[in-house]
């Protein structure tokens, strides 16, 4: 079964007011982005459909979409991958094959451990009082987790920055007391006193985790992390690479959850494996429209360590999935699909409404 024909769109649509950032922390060129979907045609047939990872040059996109026609999709073996737009090219190949044995793209990555996957309101930056209103808004369509990304270059002391990240989450709890809070600090508190200060803080607080509070974790600093995990009450985050930052964080005795993502699907899949071993929780994330979204459920679905909500920047963050199917939400989590490979199409409607550029590769 080879591919014959790519339809390759780029397109641009706006997000949900205010999901990202308000008028005082805009990001203007977050909220202009534009992304790629790409309909992957074989000769037999089937219609295979990727999202375009993010901020891959449309130089790089053009060169490794012409060469991926010709290839025998049910003969490439995946684990010797390509070095760019991996996971791009493992969504497509996993979306045929799926389609070809009549099985969702879970079953081929391992099998899944759970139906639902419960999923953060992943935002952005905003003023204290914006931040409570949209926090509303998610509590108002079922979210009970609140991820929020924090600090900017606004922010230019120590004191400032704590005070950024503990009015935003007072803000949230003095109108939704039970919303559970991850702030996403960005390791931009970089010392140990400062964290310690907003932990003190925000004490009696319901939040899920201190996302990667400090500098980043390198080997002169593991004991810093080790000291800030043994001196404040919350759970500490970070993302975690490779292999061997993982082992390492373990060893050092770095983190409570591990954030678990990599540039190959297959990869991410065998990384929880291993952070499950070693007795790790946590979770990963997906920043993309419906057809990016669709394929971090049927990885969520396959990685043991997910312990806690799952950080969703897809479905609801845009004003359109740009998918024909829905996608189902309950009680703070999304529903696993089961239709065969990625179980979603294109909504040629919708795509034409925000196209930017279209380009046929055959």
């Amino acid at each position: 079964m080879k591919i014959t024909r790519i339809n390759l769109y780029v397109v641009n649509v706006p997000e949900r007011h205010w999901w990202w950032s308000d008028d005082t922390y805009g990001q203007p060129l977050h909220q202009r982005a534009e992304h790629g979907v790409a309909e992957i045609e074989t000769n037999q047939g089937l219609i295979g459909l990727t999202q375009i990872e993010r901020f891959t040059p449309w130089d790089v996109v053009h060169r490794e979409l012409a060469d991926w026609l010709g290839m025998d999709v049910l003969e490439i073996n995946l684990p010797d991958r390509r070095p760019v737009m991996t996971g791009s090219f493992e969504q497509a190949i996993l979306d045929i094959r799926g389609q070809a044995l009549g099985v969702p793209i879970w079953q081929l990555l391992g099998g899944r451990y759970r139906d639902l996957l419960p999923i953060t309101q992943c935002t952005g930056y905003k003023a204290p009082d914006h931040t409570a209103a949209d926090a509303q808004w998610g509590w108002e369509h079922g979210f009970r987790s609140y991820k929020m990304k924090c600090i900017t270059q606004n922010e230019t002391t120590p004191e400032a920055r704590i005070n950024y990240v503990a009015d935003r989450v007072e803000a949230i709890h003095a109108v939704l007391p039970d919303m559970i809070v991850r702030p996403d600090i960005r390791w931009r508190l970089k010392e140990v006193w400062a964290v310690q200060e907003l932990a003190g803080r925000l004490q009696g607080h319901k939040l899920d985790s201190l996302e990667s509070p400090i500098a980043r974790r390198k080997t002169a600093n593991y004991p810093e992390w080790r000291r800030l995990r043994q001196t404040i009450s919350f759970p500490v985050a970070d993302h975690v690479s490779s292999t061997d930052n993982l082992l390492t964080a373990y060893q050092e005795q770095a983190i409570d959850y591990a954030i678990i993502g990599d540039a190959s699907y297959i990869d991410t899949v065998r990384q929880s494996h291993l952070a499950h071993a070693l007795n790790f929780g946590g979770w990963s994330q997906t920043v993309s429209y419906g057809p990016g979204a669709a394929m971090g459920i049927h990885v969520a679905a396959c990685m043991p360590h997910i312990t806690q909500p799952y950080d969703m920047v897809g479905p609801m963050a845009w004003e359109n999935t740009l998918v024909n199917e829905d996608f189902p939400f309950e009680n703070g989590s999304l529903l696993i699909p089961d239709r065969p490979g990625l179980g979603y199409t294109l909504n040629h409607e919708a795509v034409k409404k925000y196209l930017v550029s279209q380009q046929i590769f055959e």
